[in-house]
């Protein structure tokens, strides 16, 4: 237990951080589900939140095995589903491969995604103004709502830039 407790308390984020405080809201979360903490777990919880990118939860088991070997690909995935149970994690679903993750801010907010590379990044929370929609939903139609989900699928700059590179080589042949 104490060694289990001493575990817990070192953090791979500065003390003080954004970062720190929500490994430890998403540890709470956890624990509040009658979850154990475990290394792999805490490791989980760090992979997701050192990356900008919006892992799946294959990039994530890879993460954790770099420092767990053997950590099943079934222990990402039913802590990642606890995660999104306590709304600590966004889940950005994809067609056609693997879903994304963002645990770093786990409340509602718009993300845009490019169909072509995968790139999956968060869109200014504040210039979305999710509130006003949600009001006007719920004046009309008498619903609670409790979240709104918005996600914006198209090709990032970089992907156009390719396409118009690789298309400018063709028509020099």
């Amino acid at each position: 237990v104490v060694v289990q407790a001493a575990i817990e308390s070192v953090s791979p984020f500065e003390r003080g951080s954004e970062l720190e405080s929500r490994l430890v809201e998403m540890k709470a979360a956890l624990r509040n589900k009658g979850v154990a903490v475990t290394r792999k777990r805490a490791k989980l919880l760090e992979v997701l939140l050192a990356s900008d990118r919006h892992p799946s939860a294959s990039e994530i088991h890879e993460g954790v095995c770099a420092a767990y070997p053997g950590t099943s690909l079934a222990t990402i995935y039913n802590t990642i589903e606890i995660l999104k149970e306590t709304g600590q994690v966004l889940e950005i679903e994809f067609s056609a491969s693997s879903n994304r993750y963002d645990g770093r801010i786990p409340v509602s907010h718009p993300h845009l995604v490019c169909l072509q590379c995968e790139k999956v990044e968060d869109m200014d929370y504040a210039a979305s103004q999710p509130h006003d929609p949600l009001d006007r939903v719920s004046q009309t139609t008498g619903y609670e709502i409790v979240r709104l989900r918005t996600d914006y699928y198209g090709t990032c700059p970089e992907c156009q830039e390719a396409s118009q590179m690789l298309l400018g080589e063709r028509g020099r042949l």
